[in-house]
């Protein structure tokens, strides 16, 4: 029958080590291993360096903080896309608005020389009136179910005709259109419909030939005409405001998926562990596993005999 061990210490006391005393330490460290062979064994079918917080907090705590920052790079990219969006579409409508602009100004050349007859001028102010239509028509284009030139009121249609068929509009604002695009950084996804039809003279040039051919002034609809052209040069200067805008929001786009892939490294840096790491660590922890049961089975059976041979 195995006895109690007796260890000195110095020259006095006596550390008295019970076979109860081997075998609970001895348990505990064949826990300790077990527990790092199925953290290896876990990091082998994972990839992952880490499988709870309590692994290693520190490293669990910056992978929290990166993928915060991922998640708000996510929302800037689908911000951007959405502006894009806007802003494509506010250039078919300017496109198409030049168009009309530069049709106006043809009719009025036209209609204000000596050669237009009240024939002609009859047939350009039916004509005219369907620009008046159209306008209309643009001014109230719709995106997910809001107006695109709306601002804060984007339920409302910003343009309507009354009874006469003149163009009406509501100052509206802006603010609405305020898309954030990165840190700090603020971009407006489209003009509103005080900015395209009112500011630049284009209603008050279409509505100004419409009564000048109805009432069959020369000089009036020559007038309209050149009304007609400087709001077409207003329109093209709000093209080149959206192609600023346009190559703004490819800047930023750029610059977030350049700040992606890097945080997607710094990530994967953290987390990751490459396939043969995992496997040594794993063979490692096996092996120390052994070798900890072969040394607990002889230090167990060793008996007061053994320690006075």
């Amino acid at each position: 029958m195995s006895r109690p061990l007796g260890i000195t210490i110095g020259m006095t006391s006596t550390v008295r080590i019970t076979n109860s005393i081997l075998q609970r330490t001895t348990l505990a460290g064949i826990q300790h291993n077990l527990r790092e062979i199925q953290r290896a064994a876990d990091r082998v079918a994972s990839g992952s360096r880490i499988g709870a917080a309590s692994d290693d907090p520190g490293v669990a705590g910056t992978v929290l903080r990166t993928d915060s920052q991922l998640r708000a790079l996510g929302q800037y990219q689908r911000n951007i896309s959405s502006a894009r969006t806007r802003l494509e579409l506010e250039e078919t409508v300017l496109d198409q608005l030049t168009d009309l602009l530069s049709r106006a100004r043809e009719i009025s050349m036209r209609e204000g020389s000596a050669n237009a007859t009240p024939e002609t001028r009859r047939a350009a102010l039916a004509e005219v009136g369907q620009l008046r239509d159209m306008v209309v028509t643009l001014g109230n284009t719709r995106l997910g179910g809001l107006y695109l030139f709306g601002g804060l009121e984007a339920d409302q249609a910003p343009l309507s005709s009354d009874s006469g068929g003149s163009i009406q509009i509501e100052r509206v604002s802006g603010g609405a259109d305020q898309i954030e695009v990165g840190a700090s950084q603020i971009v407006r996804a489209n003009h509103n419909a005080a900015e395209i039809f009112e500011d630049t003279g284009l209603i008050d040039s279409i509505e100004a030939l419409y009564t000048a051919l109805e009432g069959g002034e020369a000089d009036a609809v020559a007038e309209a005409g050149r009304s007609a052209s400087e709001a077409l040069d207003e329109v093209q200067a709000l093209i080149g405001d959206l192609g600023a805008r346009m190559v703004r929001l490819d800047i930023a786009e750029a610059n977030i998926d350049a700040l992606e892939i890097n945080l997607q490294t710094f990530r994967s840096d953290l987390t990751e562990v490459e396939f043969e790491e995992a496997i040594t660590e794993l063979i490692g922890r096996q092996t120390a596993l052994q070798a900890a049961l072969v040394a607990t089975s002889r230090i167990l059976h060793t008996t007061l005999t053994d320690y006075l041979r």
